[in-house]
C-alpha cells in the first residue's frame, strides 16, 4: 500500500511533532478529533469485505492523518506462500488523510466517517497508543482474517483509550460467520463457492457480536448504537457525528444465474447421468471423462488438503471436504488409465463408490454447512463412481 519511504517520512514527522501527547506530559494536550473510517467493499478479492481505519485530526498542529492496520507488502517474494500458510504479517501504517480520500475516490469506494465521542484526554491517549504501535518494532502483527484483522485492531485500540468500557448495544440476530460471508458475497457466487470449499465447520458455529465485528460494516453499525460507560456509571454515546466522505461509484452487477456454480454443476450432473445411460445401453465406457473429472477433483484436493494439514488460517482445519477433496483422486485417475490400457478389472472402483456414498451421509449429518452447488458436484462424482463399478463388475 503506497510507498514505504513516504510512510517512514510521515512516521518520523508524526513522532517528532506529537511526542508531547505522551502520557507523561499531561500538561500539554492537543485539540484532537478521532474518527472511524469505514470503506465499502472493493472489486479486488482482498477488498471484498471493506476496510476500517482511524482518522486523527489534530487541530492544534494542523495535521490530518489516517492510521491503517490493513497494510501489507504484496511484492514480497514469499508473500503468496506465507498467505496460504496463514503466516501473513500485516502492518500499521499512516498516511495523510487527503491521500487516502484520493485513493479510495479513484477506486470508486465509498467512505463513511463516524466521529468518536472522546474527551481530550482520551483522544490524546489514543493517539499516543497509535504512535507507540506504529514504531518499527511494534507496527507488524500476525494478521488473522476472522479474529484479528484491521477492523478488530482499530476497535481494540479505541477500547484501550477510553475511561470506562465500550458497550455494544445493538440487537442482532444470531448467525454464523458463513451466513455473514454469504450475505457479503451474494453478487460473487464463485468467490462464495471457493470460500465455502476451503473453510470448515468452525465458521458454522453461532457467534457473538464481538466476533461478528470482523466485518467493517458490522462494526460500523455497532458503533452507531454503542455507548461508553464511565466508571461512575455515566453513559455517553460512542459516536457524536456521522459523515459521508465519499459516495460509492462502483456499479455492482447481479451475478448471472446461468454461469453460477449451481447452474454449472447442475449441467455437469445432467451430462454425467446422460453419459451413464449411454454407457449402460452401448456397453462403452467413457474413460477420459472420468480421468478429467478426477484430475480436477485432485487439483482442488491439493488446495483443500494443503490448507487442512499445513495452514494456520482459522477454520481450514475443520473442513470435512478433505475426505473427498484431497490429492488421492490424481492417483486414481492414473489407475483408471492403467486398468483400461492393460484390460484389468478396476477393483478400486468399489472403494471409490463407498467413499463417495459415505461422504454424502457425512454431508447430511456433520456440523458443517456446504454450498448448494457442492451437493450437485458430489452427486456427479457418485454417478461416475457407479459407472466405474458397473464396468468393473462386467469384467468379473
Amino acid at each position: 500500500m503506497g510507498k514505504i519511504a513516504r510512510h517512514i517520512c510521515l512516521l518520523v514527522m508524526l513522532m517528532l511533532t506529537c511526542l508531547h501527547v505522551s502520557a507523561q506530559d499531561s500538561l500539554r494536550l492537543d485539540s484532537i478529533s478521532i474518527s472511524i473510517l469505514t470503506c465499502t467493499p472493493g472489486t479486488d478479492l482482498y477488498a471484498k469485505f471493506g476496510h476500517t481505519a482511524l482518522r486523527v485530526k489534530d487541530y492544534t498542529l494542523q495535521k490530518d492523518v489516517v492510521f491503517n492496520y490493513g497494510c501489507f507488502d504484496g511484492s514480497s517474494n514469499d508473500f503468496v506462500f506465507k498467505f496460504i500458510l496463514g503466516q501473513t504479517d500485516y502492518l500499521l501504517e499512516a498516511e495523510p488523510y487527503d491521500y487516502m480520500v484520493a485513493r479510495y475516490g479513484y477506486m470508486g469506494n465509498g467512505v463513511k466517517e463516524q466521529v468518536l465521542n472522546l474527551t481530550k484526554e482520551e483522544a490524546n491517549r489514543l493517539l499516543y497508543l497509535l504512535l507507540e504501535n506504529i514504531r518499527p518494532e511494534n507496527q507488524e502483527y500476525r494478521y488473522v482474517w476472522l479474529y484479528d484483522n484491521c477492523t478488530e485492531r482499530a476497535r481494540d485500540m479505541v477500547e484501550k483509550a477510553v475511561d470506562g468500557k465500550v458497550v455494544y448495544e445493538r440487537e442482532v440476530h444470531p448467525q454464523t460467520i458463513r451466513q455473514m460471508l454469504h450475505e457479503c458475497l451474494k453478487d460473487d457466487p464463485w468467490v462464495c463457492f471457493g470460500i465455502d470449499m476451503i473453510l470448515g465447520a468452525e465458521i458454522d458455529q453461532q457467534t457473538d457480536k464481538r466476533i461478528q465485528m470482523f466485518l467493517p460494516d458490522f462494526f460500523s453499525a455497532e458503533a452507531d448504537a454503542a455507548y461508553i460507560e464511565k466508571q461512575d456509571g455515566t453513559r455517553l454515546p460512542y459516536t457524536i457525528a456521522t459523515n459521508s466522505i465519499i459516495e460509492e461509484t462502483i456499479v455492482r452487477k447481479e451475478a448471472s444465474t446461468l454461469t453460477s456454480p449451481i447452474a454449472m454443476f447442475a449441467l455437469l450432473l445432467i451430462v454425467t447421468i446422460l453419459l451413464f445411460i449411454q454407457e449402460w445401453k452401448k456397453g462403452r465406457y467413457h474413460l477420459w471423462w472420468d480421468v478429467a473429472l478426477h484430475v480436477l477433483q485432485g487439483l482442488a484436493g491439493l488446495v483443500v488438503g494443503f490448507l487442512f494439514f499445513f495452514s494456520s488460517h482459522p477454520a481450514v482445519d475443520s473442513n470435512w471436504l478433505v475426505i473427498l477433496f484431497n490429492p488421492l483422486p490424481l492417483f486414481y485417475a492414473a489407475w483408471l488409465i492403467y486398468c483400461q490400457k492393460e484390460g484389468k478389472k478396476n477393483v478400486i472402483s468399489y472403494v471409490n463408490l463407498a467413499v463417495i456414498a459415505g461422504f454424502i451421509v457425512v454431508m447430511l449429518t456433520c456440523p458443517q454447512s456446504f454450498n448448494p452447488a457442492m451437493y450437485l458436484l458430489v452427486l456427479a462424482l457418485l454417478v461416475r463412481a457407479m459407472s466405474q463399478v458397473h464396468f468393473a463388475y462386467l469384467k468379473k
